[in-house]
């Protein structure tokens, strides 16, 4: 049996409480997985083109709210797919979000960058699931 990567985290939402707590579910939950948070988009789109654009660089959860001021979560995903396939081949990327429209869920169970939607608040339990999924479903 294969042991279970602990992916690095990134959580992209304008709400900085929000992203205090996912800091600390996610701690709890995987106390060695590498945590960015980021309060402006744009900033945790030029990261993830820096840190990102290797081969070997360790696998990632995004975490990505989909309503904030700056840009939509939808726009990042769009900057997101310009991006090389050496970037995105590391990660897996679900919508975290107090939407409860279910256009948005929608539109995020068919965009193809899109592993799945998140209802706030994160809990322990959430991020269980998402390592449990992450690690049964193959990155690229």
């Amino acid at each position: 049996m294969k042991k279970k990567e602990i992916p690095n985290f990134i959580v992209i939402d304008d709400d900085r409480i929000n992203n205090t707590i996912c800091r600390k579910i996610i701690q709890s939950v995987a106390p060695d997985a590498d945590i960015q948070t980021f309060f402006d988009p744009n900033a945790g789109l030029v990261y993830i083109q820096s840190a990102y654009g290797t081969y070997d660089a360790k696998n990632v959860i995004l975490l990505l709210d989909i309503n904030m001021p700056t840009l939509f979560g939808w726009e990042v995903l769009e900057e997101f797919k310009s991006f090389s396939e050496v970037v995105r081949q590391h990660f897996k990327i679900f919508m975290l979000s107090s939407s409860v429209n279910p256009q948005d869920k929608e539109r995020a169970a068919v965009n193809p960058l899109v592993s799945g939607y998140i209802e706030k608040p994160l809990t322990l339990l959430k991020v269980q699931a998402l390592l449990y999924q992450y690690n049964s479903i193959e990155l690229n």
